[in-house]
């Protein structure tokens, strides 16, 4: 195995892993070295064995990325340009919310940015989150066959997730609201072994769009206007989304 990894968020490997490949043997010709990359099944997984050790380069989701970077010494380098994590809240088409009774929400986890995002949206609708009553089904298209099957009033979706829903299945439900605040976002980030090398890596990555080799591959991971850099202070705001997750605020206190 080569003494460099990758790793990847598994939401991005599951829509289009060979892309992923492409993106890192690119990588890999430009830095003149050896890195292996081998796709996660589970985010949480994933998490454990970045913050575990071994990995120089990582693209992950907001959440992971304020824990590699707060916890175990990652650097945030670049970003997808235009491309946001943003939450759509669905109730199924036509129904009424109860008032008589707790709100059942069905949401993929706690532990990403679009839960905390779907809490903004609930209290702009004049939710309190306290009388809700959640139900983590593990997946944003599992939140949305919640509603869609009567296991929950509303589902807290990915809007990723959701612009990709089979048209039968988004007929079935209506938005109640959404988030376009753009303050967070899946970013590449390096370990601090690989701290002098910054520069370099956020040069390839951004330079991609004008290369035909690196277009090609921006296209198939469908980040076709490619990356921009980011520092740490494009993180304050995903933070300031999590801690309104009552279950992240306290283990985000001791990070931050």
């Amino acid at each position: 195995m080569s003494k460099f990894q990758f790793s990847v968020c598994p939401h991005d490997t599951a829509k289009n892993s060979t892309a992923w490949f492409f993106l890192n043997t690119y990588l890999q010709r430009n830095l003149g070295l050896g890195m292996h990359f081998e796709p996660k099944d589970n985010f949480i997984k994933e998490r454990e064995d970045v913050i575990t050790g071994g990995y120089q380069l990582v693209y992950a989701n907001p959440f992971s990325a304020i824990v590699f970077c707060k916890q175990v010494g990652f650097l945030p380098i670049a970003k997808p340009i235009g491309i946001s994590d943003e939450a759509v809240l669905v109730k199924y088409a036509g129904a009424v919310l109860p008032n008589d009774q707790k709100i059942r929400v069905a949401s993929a986890t706690d532990k990403l940015i679009i839960h905390g995002l779907g809490l903004g949206v609930l209290s702009e609708l004049g939710f309190d989150h306290k009388q809700c009553e959640f139900d983590f089904v593990g997946t944003h298209v599992k939140a949305a066959h919640a509603v869609i099957q009567g296991k929950a009033d509303i589902g807290i979706v990915f809007n990723e997730t959701w612009n990709g829903m089979a048209e039968s299945s988004r007929s079935t439900l209506e938005v109640l609201g959404e988030t376009n605040s753009k303050q967070a976002s899946h970013c590449f980030c390096i370990s601090s072994e690989w701290a002098d090398k910054k520069n370099q890596i956020q040069e390839i990555l951004c330079g991609m769009s004008t290369d035909d080799k690196g277009i090609r591959i921006l296209e198939d991971l469908q980040f076709n206007a490619g990356f921009e850099p980011i520092d740490m202070a494009d993180l304050d705001a995903a933070i300031k989304v999590m801690q309104k997750i009552p279950s992240s605020s306290g283990f985000l206190s001791s990070l931050v």
